[in-house]
């Protein structure tokens, strides 16, 4: 039986490089096009497309990935959310091999919250100048070019709200239940005990290949290379 201090690995190397580049290029896109102007909107497009690769790749490795990257794996109904709120809300610690249920629900409504901000980048336009424009935006009529100006401007300020409470939820866990989830989306690996209850042997996790992890990146690059263009 293993030592419950022992620590196992229970997220892969593609998951945890989807995350914390998703983080940077959020950042680089808000302040971006905050700041504005030719030069600095090329680089909000490019950030853009950037953030969709990473997207379509997540989604993707929701599928085939490893075990705890798999939607199948983290994806639960509302009673294990409530399940899994009283166990926070109590004495003992929560245990969750991957994402708990409440954080798999954050993971999906992020996942697709940012994906229709940059669903709506593309058919966007300034409307100040009317010089910069998504690379979709010639398509559509004008009508559907403000509605998703507008919304693209809107939505950035619900995407904040959100990130703010999954940051401020990653918080509560480290100082309140004393599981540091941040650290473990940097190195990748937990404490037995905040997987299983004692007694219970360690799971058995799987791991998909970096081979497959970069053939799906390449086939999504691709995708939004044509998209785009």
């Amino acid at each position: 039986m293993a030592n419950m201090k022992d620590r196992i690995r229970v997220w892969d190397l593609p998951v945890r490089l989807f995350h914390w580049t998703l983080v940077i290029l959020m950042a680089t896109s808000y302040f971006t096009a905050q700041a504005g102007g030719d030069y600095w909107m090329k680089f909000h497009f490019w950030s853009g497309y950037a953030i969709l690769t990473l997207l379509l790749f997540r989604i993707a490795w929701g599928f085939v990935g490893s075990t705890t990257a798999r939607f199948s794996h983290f994806v639960k109904g509302p009673s294990a959310a409530l399940h899994h709120l009283a166990e926070v809300a109590g004495t003992d610690r929560p245990r969750d091999v991957g994402h708990n249920p409440l954080g798999g629900a954050m993971v999906m409504v992020l996942i697709f919250g940012v994906l229709a901000q940059v669903a709506a980048g593309l058919f966007s336009a300034d409307t100040d100048t009317g010089m910069i424009n998504g690379p979709l935006a010639p398509l559509v009529a004008d009508k559907w070019i403000e509605r998703a100006t507008a919304f693209h401007h809107f939505w950035i300020n619900v995407l904040l709200v959100l990130i703010a409470i999954h940051v401020l939820a990653a918080i509560v866990y480290l100082v309140w239940k004393r599981q540091n989830l941040i650290g473990a989306m940097i190195h990748g690996s937990k404490p037995l005990e905040d997987c299983v209850a004692p007694g219970e042997p360690a799971p058995k996790l799987q791991f998909a290949s970096g081979r497959l992890a970069i053939s799906l990146l390449i086939a999504c690059a691709a995708i939004v290379y044509f998209i785009v263009r």
